[in-house]
């Protein structure tokens, strides 16, 4: 097929590209690795930053040859004729973008993200195999994920959703300001990709219409249950199945389920203090997950309890129109300058993306590669490392220093300082992203920052350390129950309910098995939180991934049981536990929701994403035992 494109078209829309990537995809129009030599060279790639710091002369190099080769191209040839460069010269076209030498032990796992030569890109559902059914709970995210990927490979399926519609956290949390913190052309499946992201960090409506979206072209609504609540699941040794019970419009329903996949998440049930006199309280009060859609905010006396991610992202969204707004903040969150955090996408940057050949594919690895494992040789602890100014060693107080002279930049009301600059080593919490409005939002007149949490409610609002301070809404922001995992179900294998044998220090293989639950996979399970590197989507692609090949393994060889053992979680469990001990979220001076009551982190990986993706490409039978 002959591609047609007007010249002035491709002229105007290359002045918005990525010119390292732009200059890297000529490889694929000229067939010749050797044109890298003749264009200029980017820096090394910091995350966020996608133009290597050319020079406007530089660029205009580039974009002066890409015009000419990419036009001749058009003029001459076909779709079918575009080059697919060896795994050598992938390497070096990676080198390129990057500004540095991608390691080798990356290129299998790159090579597969980037995947140029289209496999497994929107496949359709393989003939089913097997009369085994896999329950998939929740439809969010990982659960649309683990419904395509089932049904690419042939494995029956269902999905039971609590909610009355899909999409999960991006369902659920409507409030104000929502929107991601992972750049948006990452933030999807890989073998999905949207063009036409309105912004670099798409919003709410936008990231739950693209799950939509993904929803019913693979069909999945045939296949889901709204509105029904998995409340018990006990294994019966006996019939090799899970005797489930689940919830429904008020009815119950008991079944037999062969396997099943929990995609309930980390983050879906939320946590509200245990407050003294908290339903005292008779104005409107909410968790920021549960926003209502009545206004409670116009020209209301609002209090946010909380500073964390959803807080960062409601105050400055609603600040202007509240009548007066408080938050209640036990602990600042440092934060990570990003300018395009509230940036649109220009059109001619979507045309590039839908229109030239593998630029979409080279911008995502641009957008992944900086932000995968850099970061993470900084997050351990220096024991020889003087911790007095609140850091773990020296590259995280230079970071420290950073952030600090970026918040300081911000602030002209110095009363603000010492409420705002963290005392904890950066990236012992979530590490937030802003553009300025947060601060911005709390040099408003009406905006008062308390530096206090919440211990007692009143019918007129909350008692703070100086006096009762009355309030028409309170929206508490206070995360979820995060390290209750399975929260609320019960779920007994044959030796008791998973949450009262473990609590809130729950024992894994990989996040994804449990040596007491049979026939059960998670994805974003207990370890897999990722706050180094990479984005959930990737996390739960190779979870699904591993999932797919542990049960076409069960069907391949008739197994009708599959438990992984205890020794091999124990040594997976110590490892995890001794990495976690030398790094910065397990640190005496960091308190987040990553950690349980006994301040061990049990959320958040402390692995690669190298080492991570390795360890789910590769099924081992030898792992797990299996009955037949």
């Amino acid at each position: 097929m002959t591609m047609n494109v007007h010249k002035e078209t491709l002229k105007k829309a290359l002045n918005a590209a990525s010119f390292p990537v732009l200059a890297a995809i000529l490889v694929h129009f000229t067939k010749d690795i050797s044109i890298l030599d003749k264009l200029p060279k980017p820096k090394q790639a910091v995350l966020g930053e996608t133009q290597g710091f050319l020079t406007p002369q530089e660029k205009e190099k580039i974009k002066k040859i890409a015009l000419n080769e990419i036009e001749s191209f058009y003029l001459n040839s076909t779709l079918d004729d575009m080059y697919i460069p060896s795994n050598e010269e992938m390497h070096k076209m990676m080198n390129f973008i990057v500004g540095e030498n991608v390691q080798k032990d990356y290129i299998p796992m790159m090579s597969k993200e980037l995947n140029l030569n289209g496999h497994d890109l929107n496949q359709q559902p393989a003939k089913v195999k097997s009369s085994m059914e896999v329950l998939i709970i929740g439809a969010g995210m990982s659960g649309i994920l683990a419904a395509i990927k089932l049904a690419e490979a042939g494995i029956k399926y269902k999905i039971y959703e609590k909610n009355n519609n899909l999409g999960g956290t991006w369902y659920e949390n409507k409030y104000p300001g929502s929107r991601v913190d992972i750049a948006n052309h990452f933030y999807s499946y890989s073998f999905e990709e949207n063009y036409q992201w309105s912004e670099h960090f798409s919003q709410q409506p936008e990231l739950l219409e693209y799950f939509k979206k993904c929803f019913y072209k693979y069909d999945i609504q045939n296949h889901t249950y709204f509105g029904t609540q998995v409340t018990d699941m006990k294994f019966d040794n006996s019939s090799h199945t899970w005797e489930l019970h689940s919830l429904s419009n008020g009815k119950k329903t008991k079944e037999k389920i062969n396997i099943v996949i929990s995609c309930v998440g980390q983050l879906n049930q939320p946590k509200i203090p245990d407050i003294k006199g908290l339903h005292e309280f008779q104005g409107t009060m909410f968790h920021s997950s549960q926003w209502p859609d009545a206004e409670v905010i116009s020209d209301k006396k609002v209090a946010v309890v909380g500073s964390g991610a959803s807080a960062f992202q409601i105050v400055p969204s609603i600040a202007e129109s509240c009548k007066e707004l408080t938050i209640f903040q036990r602990s600042p969150p440092w934060m990570f300058p990003n300018p395009k955090y509230h940036e649109k996408v220009d059109e001619d940057k979507k045309w590039l993306l839908e229109n030239l050949p593998f630029y979409s594919r080279w911008y995502r690895f641009l957008l992944f590669y900086p932000g995968s494992d850099q970061l993470l040789e900084s997050l351990y602890v220096d024991p020889a490392w003087d911790d007095s100014n609140g850091s773990i060693n020296k590259q995280n107080d230079e970071m420290r220093e950073l952030f600090t002279a970026g918040m300081l930049s911000q602030i002209s009301d110095s009363t603000l300082i010492n409420k705002v600059i963290p005392n904890y080593p950066p990236f012992g919490k979530r590490m937030l992203q802003d553009n300025g409005s947060w601060l911005k939002a709390l040099h408003l007149e009406n905006v008062s920052l308390l530096d206090e949490g919440v211990d007692c409610m009143s019918a007129k609002g909350i008692v703070s350390s100086k006096k009762e301070l009355e309030f028409d809404t309170i929206i508490f922001a206070t995360g979820f129950k995060a390290q209750e995992f399975f929260y609320p179900m019960n779920i007994d294998g044959g030796s008791g309910n998973y949450r009262s044998i473990f609590e809130d220090s729950p024992q894994s293989y990989l996040g994804i098995t449990f040596s007491p639950l049979p026939n059960f996979f998670a994805m974003y399970g207990p370890g897999t939180n990722l706050a180094h590197a990479g984005s959930i989507i990737f996390n739960s692609e190779c979870q699904i991934n591993y999932i797919c090949s542990a049960i076409k393994f069960m069907l391949s060889n008739n197994h009708k049981v599959i438990r992984v053992k205890p020794e091999i979680e124990g040594q997976y469990q110590d490892s995890f536990n001794k990495r976690h001990e030398k790094m910065v979220w397990q640190h005496e001076k960091v308190s987040s929701w990553y950690q349980n009551s006994k301040g061990k982190v049990v959320t958040t990986s402390p692995w690669r994403l190298i080492e991570y993706w390795n360890w789910t490409s590769n099924f081992n039978a030898d792992d797990y035992d299996f009955e037949t």
